[in-house]
This record gives structure tokens, C-alpha cells and sequence, in this order.
């Protein structure tokens, strides 16, 4: 619910007697909003322009105690995919980063899917060497397997959620 003006596209310049009771029960309970980044806007209507409305709909409200617990914590207005509402994505601490050669192996659901797949394991296990150098080895030919033929896909995905969020903050701002 939208609790200021310019949390919405349209209107008649004043806040419904509803969003100003939502305000009130927010300064009441000493709530506090997160803020946000990302999208202005978490829900949207219309294809046309005459006909469009979109407004701050969803928020994260705290308590004064739990931002200072989680300092650190920030709110992400995701893009628009299948919904006319944005998700929220609540992140309490920064992500960590760090090398990621040192990230540990995980096999990948996908990889069952690719043809090559099954016949490339069964080339790469060698019988003849003990389970652990065996395994290393499997490790490996799979890391450099999935490089050559998946590629970075969090990369890739990385790429196209920028992507989307740029298209949708373009449209956001032509409205």
C-alpha cells in the first residue's frame, strides 16, 4: 500500500483515507521502511499508456531493533517476469565473495540432460585407480567439460538480469 504520492503514477494529487491509515499505523507501530533498489514501482497495470498504473505496492518494514541487527540488510525490487507484481528480495548481510576457483565441486541436474553426458562419465572413471583419484579425476574432465559446453551460466544469467532490469527501468521512465 502506497503511504506517499509519489509512490504511484496516476491520481488526483491526494492519498485515499486508506493509504493514510496504513501511514499512521506505520509511524504508530514505529515502524521502519527498508527503502529499496531497483524497480520504483512493485506493481503495475495497463499496456497503454492511458490505461497504465503502476504503484509502491509491497515493502519491508522493521523495527528500529532489527535495523540495527541487520545493518547491513537491503530490499531488492526484482524485475517483472510472470506476475503484475515485482518480487522482494531481502538480503540481510552483504554477499560474500571471494575466489571462485576455491568453490567446491557440485554436480549440476542439467548436465543429465545433455547427450554427451553419460558417455563422457563412463570415459572418465578409471577402474583401475582407488575411489578418491578416481573421483579428482571425474572432477576435473567435469569442470572442464561444463566450461566448454554450459559456459558461465551465472554469468550469462547475471548479463540478462541486468539486461531486463535496464529495459524495465527504460519503460519506467517513458511512463
Amino acid at each position: 500500500m502506497i503511504v506517499r504520492l509519489y509512490e504511484r503514477t496516476s491520481g488526483n494529487g491526494r492519498l485515499s483515507s486508506d493509504y493514510l491509515a496504513f501511514g499512521d499505523w506505520i509511524n504508530e507501530m514505529l515502524l521502519i521502511d527498508m527503502g529499496y533498489k531497483g524497480n520504483k514501482f512493485t506493481w503495475k497495470r495497463g499496456r497503454e499508456e492511458r490505461f497504465f498504473i503502476a504503484k509502491r505496492l509491497d515493502r519491508v518494514l522493521c523495527c528500529a531493533q532489527t535495523r540495527l541487527k541487520w545493518q547491513e540488510a537491503r530490499v531488492t525490487h526484482l524485475p517483472f517476469l510472470a506476475s503484475d507484481h515485482s518480487a522482494l528480495y531481502l538480503q540481510l548481510s552483504p554477499p560474500a565473495t571471494g575466489d571462485p576457483s576455491r568453490r567446491p565441486f557440485r554436480f549440476e541436474a542439467a548436465w543429465l540432460c545433455h547427450d554427451s553426458f553419460k558417455e563422457l562419465l563412463s570415459a572418465s572413471w578409471d577402474p583401475n585407480i582407488d575411489t578418491r583419484n578416481a573421483l579428482s579425476k571425474v572432477e576435473r574432465v567435469l569442470r572442464r567439460w561444463n566450461k566448454e559446453v554450459f559456459g558461465d551460466v551465472q554469468r550469462r544469467k547475471d548479463e540478462l538480469a541486468k539486461e531486463l532490469i535496464r529495459v524495465q527501468e527504460d519503460i519506467e521512465q517513458q511512463q
